[in-house]
């Protein structure tokens, strides 16, 4: 009788210790992305926010509660919970721990560490501005890339330290790029989707508009792709310092490089984390008072974004 009460204790107390260990290693994930990406969600929110008020009366019920500051609600709260869960399940799927976490988030906390992360932010603006110039017609004029004219290949800047290159090239290498065309690739994902989806048959009944549209679409994704390289350099000089890259190859040894395992996100993962997190707003929505309309409901189950009766 004794052994069997023990036993009780013991499993009790393991899933007790389980139950912890979840839910610290939680906790480390919130603050790795609290640390590492809140301002670039915070930003994703305010545009899905104000996406969201505005289709509000088409998705549910005019009743009792308030759509929109529900919806304000979500995007404080709902919505992070989502991204974690997301995130806790990729982390472990990669084999990330919480001790690598906690290690990383040590070292990004130094002087050294903030400094990485504000240059590393100010670089990446600095690409998307410069890849939104040269995205600009008189840059891609349409009518040239339909005859496969393209602007000539970027070459690195003058006046450029060739030890800097030398170092910034042997620190970053491929995985930094990998890291940038991820980056760059979102600015295609819409026609990734609609293109890359298509079969043989249905591009080639396709009109000659949309066969326009892909053709110009592919020519400045290649030249992009082959260029991105050199105009990550070109930005990173003068904002991304030697102690940053001296930095930056401090944690390519750390367990969260594994991270880089999510990148680049393609097309369909996308896709599946907007899916999820539109399911997970109506779902929150309704456990919160609002009622999705009889008229939306076949609509959003179409879409995978509703299954409840």
């Amino acid at each position: 009788m004794k052994k069997s009460r023990l036993l009780i204790t013991m499993l009790v107390m393991l899933i007790a210790a389980s139950g912890h260990a979840q839910d610290s290693f939680r906790e480390a994930v919130k603050e790795y992305m609290a640390v590492t990406a809140q301002e670039a969600l915070n930003n994703y929110w305010n545009r899905m926010d104000s996406v969201l008020k505005a289709d509000n009366t088409f998705l549910f019920e005019s009743g009792d509660v308030d759509l929109n500051q529900l919806t304000e609600r979500y995007f404080k709260e709902g919505v992070m919970d989502y991204m974690t869960d997301f995130m806790c399940a990729k982390m472990k799927e990669l084999g990330v721990t919480e001790a690598g976490l906690r290690e990383y988030m040590s070292l990004m906390s130094t002087p050294e560490g903030q400094a990485y992360k504000e240059h590393l932010a100010q670089w990446v603006e600095a690409i998307k501005r410069d890849t939104t110039v040269l995205n600009g017609l008189d840059n891609f004029d349409s009518h040239k890339i339909m005859a496969g004219e393209y602007p000539d290949p970027i070459q690195v800047k003058a006046g450029i330290d060739p030890g800097y290159v030398e170092k910034y090239n042997k620190v970053l290498g491929g995985n930094m790029a990998k890291y940038m065309q991820g980056l760059f690739d979102q600015y295609f994902n819409f026609f990734t989707m609609m293109f890359g989806g298509m079969s043989d048959e249905m591009k080639d009944a396709m009109s000659d508009e949309m066969k326009d549209m892909q053709k110009r679409f592919d020519g400045m994704k290649n030249w992009m792709t082959a260029n991105i390289p050199t105009i990550a350099l070109n930005n990173a000089y003068g904002i991304f310092t030697e102690d940053d890259l001296d930095f930056h190859a401090k944690t390519q040894n750390l367990e969260i490089h594994k991270l880089m395992g999510l990148l680049p996100m393609n097309p369909s993962d996308m896709m599946s984390i907007g899916q999820g997190v539109m399911k997970n707003y109506i779902e929150w929505m309704e456990d919160h008072g609002a009622v999705v309309k009889e008229d939306m409901k076949d609509f959003l189950q179409d879409f995978q974004l509703f299954n409840r009766k």
